[in-house]
């Protein structure tokens, strides 16, 4: 991959809601990180993860000798930290320059670690990085100008504003349009919209959005 146009990273942590495959191919132009825990997902995905980070309050020992055999990196930190394992491999990928980052096994039964990857998504968005959070049934993505995805017809959309206003917002392709909204955050307005073609688009003036598609 051209280092001009950025990196792709995919995180792997261990909340148990999570795709049973990969979204897409993971190549060698991908940076993949394992945030503690999710060193399982990338073993039982037939994945290696350039480097495993976190406190190792989620990682058994059994995967760890596994990895180690495969001489793949871990950089402990201390439990006794200001940041989440995913927070930190968030930084990692920033740090190897990725523009697009996919979290995955970053939703699950800890919904507080769940709603602060949702923060992260918010960071993201705000520094012009595009990102994914995926789950069994769902795809979750914050974006501050415009954002397209390829969905099944019929599927729901929701839209979460994740600032205080989200101004003039317009959609395509939803059964329910918008036509230069101002959303507030509070407002339950955009949930549960449904995709009345595979191609959908929102575009926003400004503040940060959430799309969620089922």
């Amino acid at each position: 991959m051209n280092p001009s146009i950025g990196r792709s990273a995919l995180i792997l942590a261990s909340g148990d809601d999570v795709p049973c495959t990969p979204w897409q191919p993971v190549n060698d132009d991908v940076v993949v990180i394992c945030a503690d825990g999710g060193a399982r997902l990338a073993r039982a995905w037939g994945i290696t993860p350039q480097i495993i980070l976190g406190d190792q309050d989620s990682l058994d020992e059994a995967t760890e000798e596994y990895w180690q055999s495969k001489n793949i990196p871990f950089q402990r930190v201390s439990a006794v930290k200001d940041q989440t394992d995913m927070d930190l491999a968030v930084d990692y990928a920033l740090g190897q320059g990725a523009t697009s980052i996919t979290l995955v096994g970053g939703w699950g039964s800890r919904i507080d670690h769940a709603l602060g990857n949702v923060e992260l998504l918010y960071r993201l968005a705000l520094g012009g990085v595009q990102n994914w959070l995926l789950t069994k049934e769902h795809r979750l993505s914050a974006f501050c100008k415009e954002f397209r995805a390829k969905v099944n017809l019929g599927s729901v959309v929701s839209l979460i504003p994740l600032s205080p206003e989200v101004l003039r917002v317009s959609t395509t392709g939803l059964l329910y349009p918008l036509h230069g909204v101002t959303l507030h955050k509070g407002s339950t307005l955009t949930i549960s919209n449904v995709a009345a073609d595979a191609d959908i688009s929102v575009r926003i003036a400004d503040g940060v959005l959430l799309a969620i598609l089922q």
